[in-house]
């Protein structure tokens, strides 16, 4: 069974359609919001509040202090 064969006129045509969106467009056309956020890493933990990551750097300095 042989497959029927495309158009390529009509391939063309529908190339000039004006294209597909870009996925940012299509996820704000949904009210998708993008954030970028900040993250703090202290040893193997990652926060992104940096208060809570000084504080852990700091118990960790503490604790290393103490098993020297």
């Amino acid at each position: 069974m042989s497959q029927p064969k495309a158009d390529p006129a009509e391939a063309k045509s529908w190339e000039n359609e004006g294209g597909s969106l870009a996925p940012g467009q299509v996820a704000a056309s949904l009210g998708v919001v993008r954030h970028l956020t900040e993250t703090y890493s202290v040893g193997e933990f990652q926060y992104t509040n940096l208060t809570d990551a000084v504080a852990q750097a700091r118990r960790m300095a503490k604790a290393e202090k103490g098993l020297q």
